[in-house]
């Protein structure tokens, strides 16, 4: 009897043991979402013009058509941007490149080599559309 409960008790030791560093091994590795997903999403965001320009309209529009209006007057888009992509990715492991016309911006740092990449072409509510590209280390 004595036998059986020592084998249980090692046994319930081990899988807490295993499940301990599995768990603190899959925290090391980051997040694994896919550039995509997040072009997807960037597609679909609503904020008020209000928040990240200084046009007085409590309106909602598309990211994406502040991300082209940014292009040509200042805007508070690059900051939203940098602190979303930060969060997801981390400070400095993601280059977003975004054009509307002849007229481009780009957020993050640029490096020669990526783990990940993806684009997308957005339409924009006034007319045309934004291409957006977003790499990821």
């Amino acid at each position: 009897m004595t036998a059986f409960v020592d084998t249980i008790v090692f046994l319930i030791v081990m899988m807490m043991a295993i499940s301990v560093t599995v768990t603190y091994n899959q925290a090391d590795r980051g997040p694994d979402i896919d550039p995509d997903d997040v072009l997807r999403d960037i597609g679909g965001i609503e904020v008020r013009i209000s928040d990240l320009t200084g046009i007085e309209d409590d309106s909602l529009v598309y990211l994406s058509d502040l991300m082209a209006l940014s292009l040509t007057q200042e805007t508070d888009v690059d900051d939203y941007l940098k602190s979303i992509l930060d969060t997801v990715f981390g400070v400095n492991r993601y280059h977003l490149s975004f054009k509307y016309g002849d007229l481009s911006g780009s957020i993050g740092a640029e490096y020669d080599y990526y783990t990940s990449q993806d684009s997308k072409t957005i339409p924009v509510s006034i007319g045309g559309s934004i291409d957006v590209m977003l790499s990821i280390l």
